[in-house]
């Protein structure tokens, strides 16, 4: 009899998070199955046998690819390779939707079935890709409401899953506990900066989002920290930081807790704006590539918002300063108002309560699992 398998494909830090879920929970329902994945570190912890490592590929922009092409095609050739031999019975393709898309392609070639986990936003740009898309992918799993009637209206087999944000944002304790914990202060209020888990989009977002702090911090006061979603990109902001004459805490990996304490927050465009949204977080959106690939975007984009938790409210709740209109004195401005105008923080705390009970519910992963298991031959046949 042959070892059931499957091939888990995720290829930036939030997939890689994810992804570790899903795996989990698969392994939790099935143990005999055999879990091969490409991914990062969280991966490799729930137990994937690695076929490649991918920390160092995170890109954003369409230029931005072009400096890791080489290493696409490779990758891209190795799990060709390794899908022909090995004849896993299923491939999950965990967003990652330039390369990912190519490779379900393949992959129905080889006659795998193919199930899609936190699908490609092509209800935001690329919509001549649902075609492709219902060619190539037998199952998706969504993670946003609103995606299941886009994509069944365009004859794909979809299942909403609900938001796995919702299983992993937790944190334990008061806040004054959690304060204590992260090294802040007991007693100003914290204004939290994310500026992005590559180092183009922290390099491109976090001058402009000190530079807001400290505007804010020489009118009122209050605490500044950055969250860095590794060590690498954490060395990298302390250099920057260093320039300033001013106090900014460096938290790597915390982002829930930064937010959860947080009064306010300067916030890159992403699922951590679901996060702050989830721990009820006043925010405001910021956003910056190549201004080629600004230019590119702009005719590809079907949508007027680009921030996560404004497309899932329906209308812009929370402030988006996108490419040159990245003003540090109007975003200062705004911050003092969420962090001290009570009425303006209240209204928008409400409006993202709502943007959190619109995700479903928690189990996302194990949602996802019970899908892709059922998906598989039977054990023994």
């Amino acid at each position: 009899m042959n070892r059931r398998k499957v091939l888990v494909v995720a290829g930036e830090p939030s997939g890689d998070l994810h992804a570790s879920r899903l795996v989990r929970a698969l392994r939790d329902k099935a143990p005999d199955l055999e879990v091969l994945g490409v991914g990062g570190p969280r991966m490799r912890e729930a137990g994937t046998t690695m076929v490649v490592s991918l920390e160092h590929m995170g890109v954003m922009g369409f230029t931005e690819v072009i400096s890791k092409l080489h290493s696409f095609i490779g990758l891209m050739w190795k799990l060709k390779k390794l899908m022909k031999h090995e004849r896993p019975q299923l491939l999950i393709a965990v967003d990652f939707p330039g390369f990912n898309l190519r490779l379900c392609r393949y992959a129905k070639r080889l006659g795998i079935p193919v199930m899609y986990y936190i699908a490609p936003q092509v209800w935001a740009w690329g919509q001549g890709r649902v075609k492709f898309m219902a060619s190539n992918i037998d199952r998706i799993a969504v993670v946003f409401p609103f995606e299941v009637d886009f994509f069944r209206g365009h004859g794909l087999e979809v299942e909403f899953v609900g938001h796995p944000l919702l299983e992993s944002v937790r944190v334990e304790g008061e806040k004054a506990e959690v304060r204590r914990r992260l090294g802040l202060s007991s007693e100003l209020p914290v204004v939290a900066l994310l500026p992005g888990s590559r180092r183009q989009e922290v390099r491109r977002l976090l001058p402009s989002m000190l530079a807001a702090g400290v505007k804010l911090s020489e009118k009122r006061s209050v605490e500044l920290a950055v969250c860095a979603a590794d060590g690498a990109l954490s060395s990298e902001i302390k250099k920057m930081i260093a320039k300033l004459d001013l106090p900014v805490r460096v938290l790597e990996g915390r982002s829930s807790e930064l937010l959860y304490v947080s009064s306010a927050a300067v916030i890159a465009s992403g699922s951590a704006t679901l996060e702050a949204a989830i721990l009820g977080t006043p925010m405001v959106i910021v956003y910056r590539v190549s201004p080629l690939s600004w230019a590119i975007a702009r005719r590809l984009v079907a949508i007027d918002t680009i921030g996560l938790v404004n497309i899932v409210a329906g209308k812009k709740i929370v402030s988006e300063y996108l490419q040159n209109d990245i003003d540090p004195s109007r975003i200062s401005e705004e911050l003092g108002e969420l962090v001290f105008d009570e009425e303006k923080r209240r209204e928008l705390i409400a409006s993202l309560a709502l943007v959190e009970s619109s995700l479903g519910r928690p189990g996302a992963s194990q949602r996802a699992a019970a899908l892709a298991l059922s998906m598989l031959p039977a054990v023994g046949s």
